[in-house]
C-alpha cells in the first residue's frame, strides 16, 4: 500500500507537534496533575492540528479540532478567572 500523506512539509510538523502537545496533555489528566497545563497543551495542540487540517482542506477535521480549540480556550479562560 503506497502512503499517501505528505511528509517532511509544513502539514507534516503541524500534525506530528499537535498530537505531541495532545498527548503531553492527556498524560497530565490522566495522572490527575497540572490541570492548567492539561488546558493549554492540549489548546496549542488542537491548534496545531487545525492548521494541519485547513491545509489538507480536510473540513471534519478542521471542524473537529477548530470546536475542541474553542472549548478548551473557554477552559482556560474559565481557569484564569477562578484564580
Amino acid at each position: 500500500m503506497q502512503k499517501i500523506t505528505p511528509t517532511h512539509d509544513l502539514s507534516w510538523y503541524l500534525k506530528w507537534t499537535g498530537s505531541m502537545f495532545i498527548m503531553s496533555g492527556i498524560v497530565c489528566r490522566a495522572v490527575g496533575v497540572f490541570p492548567f497545563y492539561d488546558l493549554c497543551s492540549s489548546f496549542i495542540g488542537t491548534g496545531l492540528l487545525a492548521g494541519m487540517a485547513y491545509l489538507w482542506h480536510d473540513r471534519a477535521l478542521l471542524m473537529v479540532n477548530g470546536v475542541a480549540c474553542a472549548a478548551l480556550a473557554m477552559g482556560i479562560l474559565r481557569y484564569i478567572s477562578s484564580t
